[in-house]
């Protein structure tokens, strides 16, 4: 009879042997990058599926009225080379900023009323590196460190777990309509879904399959 094998495992990994580590930025974002000016936004069916909409709401604003559903909503390439900017109902009524690097593309998703806000959120996104972070009139309120690439938690998972658990309750509190609102950061540039997807062409019809509005080099 052989002798029995006990497979050892590393109680610590060092995550950065496979590539995944923090991310890094060598490029800043600024006020210039939330210039909205776009007629058409997304408005969310469910917690992935978005039809589009005729943007009513004056979007030239720092912040927008809480009495419109409208927020601000940009994909911003990873490297920092576009950006696209439109507007999203569903997600938040009041909710000032909201910055993930946790999406379908890895390109960083930011959503909110207050571009103040936006900024701070994406300043405490840049000093974790990665990540999904909630700002609201000045003060970040909930953050989920996302260090290893921007898209997995480096902690343990009851930890994770709890956050989580805060982070869409803090969501909900803000107005978001749905069940997953980390489910739907993480599909809003997916091009199998319908109708209307915010892209790193641009905005997309999916069944026309047309960019009905570019993305903007930076």
């Amino acid at each position: 009879m052989k002798d029995e094998v006990v497979q050892e495992f590393p109680s610590t990994i060092n995550w950065e042997n496979y590539n995944l580590k923090p991310l890094e930025f060598d490029w800043d974002m600024n006020m210039s990058d939330l210039q909205f000016s776009i007629p058409i936004g997304l408005d969310m069916v469910n917690d992935v599926i978005m039809k589009p909409y005729a943007i009513q709401t004056d979007i030239s604003v720092d912040k927008l009225p809480e009495d419109r559903d409208d927020a601000f909503l940009l994909l911003l390439d990873k490297k920092g080379e576009w950006r696209v900017n439109t507007t999203i109902r569903g997600f938040t009524k009041n909710l000032g900023g909201l910055a993930s690097s946790f999406s379908q593309t890895g390109d960083l998703v930011f959503v909110g009323k207050n571009k103040p806000d936006m900024l701070l959120a994406w300043k405490r996104l840049k000093e974790l590196g990665g990540g999904i972070v909630l700002v609201h009139e000045g003060e970040i309120i909930v953050e989920i460190p996302l260090q290893l690439s921007g898209k997995m938690f480096a902690g343990n998972m009851e930890e994770l777990i709890r956050i989580e658990k805060e982070l869409k309750d803090t969501l909900q509190q803000f107005g978001y309509s749905f069940q997953d609102p980390i489910y739907s950061i993480l599909f809003l540039s997916s091009t199998h879904l319908p109708y209307i997807r915010i892209t790193q062409a641009g905005i997309i019809d999916i069944k026309k399959r047309e960019v009905l509005f570019p993305a903007t080099m930076r």
